[in-house]
């Protein structure tokens, strides 16, 4: 009777520990160097790569960063530094949000990277800061449900920008300033839309 009662306690241990693991599926990286390939997939449950008080963190130069989240939570915060950078982050399925900023500092700029932000589905949120530095390429893919799409880009140098969303609730932003020419291109395809950009030089 006791190992019984013993065995279904380890057993009830090991249900609830698989159920907190399965669950928790948050990510953190610091990456600082040239060269790199980064990839992170994450299939399901929580998810998360980065926080608001510790986002994720690339810096140097040529590095490209594949990020693909599956199904349930999804967020993703992350900042970028270095120049020649591409970043690929997509997210399918449920609450998503992603928070790309490239360029923190003066000191710390990102130029002529690739930010790439796709959507598939459910409550979606994006947003891209491409803050000092210059000469980025910006795009982001948004179909259906929630939406809400920001792009800003305040560098010194030329931005193209392209966003593109299909289908719900939309609201896109986009503000552009700088010394150089920027370009954006938006387009927003059925349900609430609402779209507003303004470029200054």
């Amino acid at each position: 009777m006791t190992i019984k009662r013993s065995l279904q306690g380890t057993l009830a241990l090991i249900m609830a520990l698989f159920a907190i693991v399965t669950w928790s599926n948050e990510v953190y990286i610091e990456q600082v160097g040239d060269d790199s390939t980064i990839s992170i997939t994450q299939d399901g449950s929580g998810n998360s790569v980065g926080t608001d008080v510790n986002p994720a963190y690339i810096g140097g130069g040529s590095n490209t960063v594949t990020i693909e989240q599956i199904g349930t939570g999804n967020s993703l915060i992350m900042t970028v530094n270095g120049a020649g950078t591409s970043v690929t982050a997509s997210a399918t399925g449920d609450n998503n949000s992603q928070t790309i900023t490239c360029g923190s500092t003066v000191s710390a700029s990102c130029t002529s990277s690739t930010i790439s932000s796709v959507i598939v589905g459910s409550s979606n949120t994006t947003v891209q800061d491409l803050g000092t530095g210059a000469n980025h390429t910006s795009s982001i893919s948004i179909t259906g449900d929630s939406n809400s799409v920001t792009h800003t880009s305040t560098n010194t140098g030329t931005t193209s920008a392209s966003i593109t969303v299909t289908g719900s609730t939309n609201t896109i932003g986009v503000t552009q300033s700088g010394t150089t020419a920027k370009s954006v291109s938006v387009t927003s395809t059925g349900s609430g839309n609402t779209v507003s950009i303004t470029q200054t030089n």
